[in-house]
C-alpha cells in the first residue's frame, strides 16, 4: 500500500489495485490505530489537485479554437479526452481567461449563423408610494376593463407583482387587494358569456350588466336548470319592493323566491291532473303512480 501511494494513486486507488489490500474502512481504522504508520505514508502521499480543472488548463487554448469552429465546450472537451463541462468553474477560477472565451463563443454564433442578440439590463423596480398603492386598488375595484395589467400600466400605478409582494407581508392589505379583485371580477362578470367561442349569450351578458341580477344569478349558481327564473323573480321581487340586496344572504328570503319561481314540491296535487303538466296528456297522475310501467313513471 505505502509503495503504492508512493507511486502516485490515491488510497482509494491503491487499495482496490493491490492484491490483498483492505476495505477502505479497514485502511482508515488500521491508520488512526497506528500513528506512525499514517505519518510514514503522509510522508509519501503527494498532494492531490483537480485532475479535470488541470486537464482544462493544459488545453485551454486548444479548446478555444474548437469552439470557435463551433464545437459547444463539452464536445470540444470530448475532442480532446477532457471534461469540457467543467469549463465553466475553470473561468470562475481564472477571470483573465474569460476574454477569450466571450470572443470564442461571439466566433462560434457567427460560424453556425445565430441571429445577435443585445442584452440590456433590467430598470430597477420603481418604489410606488402608500398613495399610488391605494390609487391602483380604487382603480381595480372601479374598472370595468378586462386587461387590468394594462390599465394599471398606462395609469403608472403598481400591477399584480408589485401588488402581491406588498400583500404578502400586509395581511390588511391583502384583505383589500382581495375586495378589490373580487369587485372586479363581478363587474366585468358578463364578459366571459361573450367570449364563449362555442355560443355567445349576448343576452345573457347584458342582463349581467344589471347589478340586481348578477347578485342573484350568482346566489343560485347551484341551480343549474332554473337559475335564470330565479334570478328574474328576484329581479321583479326588488322592482315591487319586496326584497334588498341584503335578503339574499336570508334562507327565508330565498325560499320564498323558489316558491314563487317554481311552486311549492311540498303542496298536494290533484290525481286527476295531467302527469306532464299539459292539458293534452292522456295520463293523469293518478294513473301514473298506479301503472307499473317504468317509461310513465320516467
Amino acid at each position: 500500500m505505502k509503495a503504492a501511494i508512493a507511486s502516485g494513486l490515491t488510497d482509494r486507488q491503491a487499495y482496490l489495485t493491490v492484491p490483498g489490500a483492505p476495505s477502505s474502512a479497514a485502511w482508515t481504522r488500521y491508520l488512526q490505530n497506528h500513528p506512525e504508520r499514517a505519518a510514514e505514508i503522509a510522508a509519501v502521499r503527494r498532494p492531490q489537485g483537480r485532475p479535470s480543472l488541470d486537464r482544462i488548463a493544459a488545453n485551454f487554448d486548444a479548446l478555444i479554437k474548437l469552439i470557435e469552429q463551433g464545437h459547444s465546450p463539452v464536445s470540444a472537451g470530448k475532442e480532446l479526452g477532457i471534461n469540457g463541462g467543467r469549463l465553466t468553474s475553470y473561468l470562475l477560477e481564472h477571470p483573465s481567461q474569460r476574454p477569450a472565451y466571450v470572443a470564442a463563443m461571439q466566433k462560434r454564433a457567427k460560424a453556425l449563423g445565430f441571429r445577435s442578440t443585445t442584452i440590456k439590463g433590467m430598470p430597477r423596480r420603481k418604489d410606488f408610494t402608500e398613495a399610488e398603492f391605494d390609487a391602483a386598488l380604487v382603480l381595480i375595484a372601479r374598472s370595468t376593463a378586462p386587461d387590468l395589467a394594462t390599465a394599471l400600466r398606462r395609469a403608472d400605478l403598481p400591477r399584480n407583482g408589485s401588488l402581491q409582494r406588498r400583500a404578502r407581508n400586509d395581511p390588511a392589505f391583502r384583505s383589500r387587494l382581495d375586495r378589490a379583485y373580487r369587485a372586479h371580477g363581478a363587474s366585468t362578470h358578463y364578459l366571459r358569456y361573450i367570449k364563449d367561442p362555442t355560443e355567445p349569450r349576448m343576452l345573457l351578458a347584458s342582463l349581467l350588466r344589471d347589478n340586481d341580477f348578477s347578485a342573484a344569478f350568482s346566489r343560485f349558481k347551484s341551480q343549474r336548470y332554473d337559475r335564470h327564473d330565479l334570478a328574474q323573480e328576484y329581479c321583479l321581487a326588488v322592482l315591487e319592493g319586496r326584497l334588498s340586496k341584503a335578503d339574499l344572504k336570508k334562507n327565508k328570503a330565498m325560499n320564498d323566491i323558489r316558491k314563487r319561481a317554481l311552486g311549492n314540491s311540498l303542496a298536494f296535487t290533484s290525481l286527476d291532473a295531467p302527469s306532464h303538466g299539459d292539458g293534452d296528456s292522456r295520463y293523469s297522475v293518478g294513473d301514473t303512480i298506479a301503472s307499473p310501467c317504468g317509461i310513465h313513471t320516467y
